[in-house]
């Protein structure tokens, strides 16, 4: 129990401040009806996940936020458990209603994230600092993430972010970090600082007797037989319908930082990775993409624990701010047999002290693109642009302005290329700028006027634009990044793409591109095009994250 106790005490820091957490993964021996509630609370705060029986880690997603009232039901009915698992246990019926009396909201403050910096450029921020100094911006080094230990393995995920300001409001934090985006190219994300934790009583109710349980600050649900959970949809009325999404594990029901309830499911990374990994890769793709999917995924999920949610009672969201997790009802047979055939298997950096960012997109274009040249951040060596391993010598070199053309004309061959043919979606396809769309869009002023023309002034090593001058009749403007000229244009798949000649009969800019997403990482149509010639998952990892060492944690 002191290791355990420990190790909660260790995290507590990560949910307050953001600083970094030195956490160890130990397995589970300590019983909640052991703990103080500061310390089941201070649990959830914190950035460690601990192993189940199975000898699988844990973690907490968070499902849904700012509900006032939850339904939730198991068949054969559900256990509540106002301490936790090991503490006291209350049998009851198949429905509970959740319901929050006297919530009160966090205390919170927020900096705007300029840029994050990962592996060993973390422990070394000055030039990251002395960067945005130069632009007259004070910049503060904020550390988060994780130094945990498995199976006598040290596992270093620590970030350090360069934020800037202090703010009170959420929204002028918001507004002030926009501006650092469209300005600088800044990362533009908000960095949570809470001083007071959010605080309230919560009710569940068995619906069948009338019987009630109530608990401060949260209560675990788990089900009584060996069954999946039922979170139902919200109604506009005050009960909650049949209809819902369905879990495996346990729920718990805590105060988020609004003061209202977060519905959060705790579930092993087994049973969270066959929910996800089919929400992010065709379930009939090759077995050994589905695996390189699976350790990618996993690898994400691991390296966002302790960077995400610092204010939030759990580890990850199952949104696409983290990764998109469905539950239950997106499994697939062929995925889940992924991803207990790659139990425990991440891709760590040469000398395994680190995780490798096992990021992805859907299609390269048939040339991955440098992390740094897409987010602010320093180079990383796994994450160098490379070209498809079939594509001609012409273009090994990278694309630049002088080749740029005749690589998206000619479509050359690819493992990207779906199914081996000149598909124009999602390897290349055409768009049509209309003119006057634009004025107003963000990053272009509402006076803006007609596009006149579109102008590249920079590209990444795959070709893809990073700032882009757009002429118009009153003003130009210029747009930096990767993604903000995609939203800038109307949602474009990528931003490798080159202007056409001339415009059609609606006068309309015609633009000639390739590939969807951003293009760092795995290629998610390159993993299948690989599994298709034969290549194995690790040959897979180790194209598209440069020297990655797969290795088993657990």
């Amino acid at each position: 129990m002191t290791m355990f106790r420990r190790t909660v005490l260790q995290g507590i820091g990560a949910g307050l401040t953001g600083a970094v957490c030195h956490s160890l993964w130990a397995p589970r021996h300590a019983r909640a009806s052991d703990l103080a509630l500061s310390d089941r609370i201070d649990i959830l705060y914190s950035n460690q996940f601990v192993f189940n029986d199975r000898g699988e880690p844990e973690v907490s997603i968070g499902l849904r936020h700012s509900e006032e009232k939850v339904r939730i039901s198991a068949p054969g009915g559900l256990q509540v458990l106002p301490s936790g698992g090991g503490g006291t246990t209350i049998d009851g019926g198949e429905v509970f209603d959740v319901r929050l009396d006297r919530g009160v909201a966090a205390e919170e403050s927020f900096a705007v994230i300029v840029e994050e910096l990962a592996g060993a450029s973390a422990l070394k921020p000055e030039l990251a600092l002395k960067r945005w100094r130069a632009l007259g911006l004070d910049p503060t080094p904020r550390e988060v993430g994780t130094v945990f230990g498995v199976r006598g393995r040290v596992v270093d995920n620590r970030r350090s972010r360069i934020t800037v300001g202090t703010f009170s409001s959420e929204s002028v934090a918001e507004s002030y970090a926009r501006e650092l985006k469209d300005k600088h190219g800044a990362l533009g994300s908000l960095h949570p600082m809470v001083t007071r934790r959010a605080t309230g009583t919560l009710t569940a109710v068995d619906v069948a007797s009338g019987v009630s349980v109530r608990a401060e600050g949260v209560l675990w649900l788990a089900p009584r037989k060996q069954v999946p959970l039922l979170v139902h949809d919200s109604t506009s009325g005050a009960e909650a319908n049949e209809s819902g999404s369905t879990y495996w594990g346990q729920i718990y029901v805590a105060i988020d930082r609004t003061g209202r309830l977060s519905v959060v499911n705790l579930v092993s990374e087994t049973e969270l990775l066959a929910g996800l990994v089919p929400a992010e890769i065709y379930a009939s793709a090759p077995m050994d993409a589905l695996k390189a999917q699976a350790v990618a995924a996993r690898g994400q999920l691991v390296s966002k624990i302790g960077t995400r949610h610092l204010a939030d009672p759990f580890l990850l969201c199952a949104d696409q701010h983290c990764q998109v997790y469905a539950g239950r009802g997106r499994e697939h047979p062929r995925t889940t047999k992924a991803v207990r055939e790659t139990s425990g298997l991440i891709a760590m950096k040469p000398r395994q002290t680190q995780l490798v960012d096992t990021v992805y997109s859907a299609n390269s274009g048939g040339h991955t693109e440098d992390n740094d040249k897409v987010w602010p951040g320093q180079p990383d060596e796994q994450l160098r642009g490379r070209a498809d391993p079939l594509v001609s010598r012409e273009f090994q070199r990278g694309i630049d302005a002088d080749n740029l053309n005749a690589w998206l004309r000619s479509s050359p061959s690819s493992y990207s290329r779906p199914d081996g043919q000149a598909s124009l979606d999602p390897y290349r396809w055409t768009a049509a700028i209309d003119p006057h769309s634009l004025a107003g869009a963000r990053g272009v002023p509402a006076d803006f006027g007609t596009v006149r023309a579109l102008e590249v002034l920079t590209r990444g090593r795959s070709g893809r634009a990073l700032s882009l001058r757009v002429h118009g009749e009153a003003r130009s403007v210029d747009i930096h990044g990767e993604l903000r000229i995609r939203q800038a244009l109307g949602g474009l798949r990528s931003s490798m793409f080159v202007v056409e000649g001339e415009r059609d009969r609606y006068g309309r800019l015609q633009l000639l591109g390739g590939g969807h997403g951003h293009g760092v990482g795995l290629c998610q149509h390159g993993a299948m095009g690989m599994a298709n010639a034969g290549k194995s998952c690790a040959e897979i990892l180790r194209h598209y994250y440069v020297g990655a060492e797969l290795t088993e944690l657990w």
